[in-house]
């Protein structure tokens, strides 16, 4: 028999460089359109996650907020005597708060005596001492609600002097000022933090 006939090469079965190059061109087009798509499907929860952790960082800043600037300020408010009371010799003309009879003097940041339940928070620096809150947050009444994956704390320090830079670090270690800050903290499930600032005076 003669082998002179037979082919030297059996029939092409792969794919030539034009047809690859032509498959990831349309490949990479369309992905173009659709990688938007499916981004926009992941996070489309994002702004309702965001709208809880405002919310929930608001309503205790507001909270906050509504309550005494301090354990001894007087019931329908009024200045007491802190470290920058006008009486401390810059304006004698003013009144003078720590020498009046009775003056009531600025406490320390924190739960005052027998304040161990947030139910019991009657002034600002009372929710320095409020415990981090973690999926399960309470109101001012005490009543429970669940929200999983959240987190929220509260921290309140006296401003360190009438000139200093107000910011979160803000701090007056042994002294008390005519400010305080206060700053709540929200972080949502997608590990976003949203930070509440407020500055209340001595008035």
């Amino acid at each position: 028999m003669s082998l002179t006939n037979r082919p030297l090469h059996g029939p092409s079965c792969g794919f030539t460089l034009v047809e690859l190059v032509l498959t990831i061109v349309i490949l990479g087009a369309v992905s173009l359109i659709f990688i938007p798509f499916v981004n926009s499907i992941i996070h489309s929860p994002d702004p309702m996650l965001r709208q809880r952790a405002v919310a929930l960082g608001q309503a205790l800043m507001d909270e906050i907020v509504a309550k005494r600037w301090d354990e001894n300020t007087p019931v329908g408010a009024g200045p007491i005597c802190s470290g920058e009371s006008p009486s401390k010799g810059a304006r004698p003309s003013l009144v003078d708060n720590c020498a009046a009879p009775g003056a009531r003097t600025a406490s320390a940041i924190g739960a005052d005596t027998g304040e161990t339940q947030r139910t019991l928070y009657d002034d600002v620096d009372d929710y320095n001492a409020m415990a981090e809150e973690v999926d399960t947050f309470h109101d001012q009444q005490g009543t429970a609600f669940s929200l999983p994956g959240y987190r929220r704390k509260a921290m309140v320090r006296y401003i360190a002097s009438n000139l200093a830079t107000i910011d979160r670090n803000t701090t007056a270690a042994g002294s008390t000022t005519d400010t305080k800050l206060i700053i709540v903290e929200v972080t949502s499930p997608n590990a976003e933090t949203f930070t509440f600032v407020a500055a209340m005076a001595n008035i």
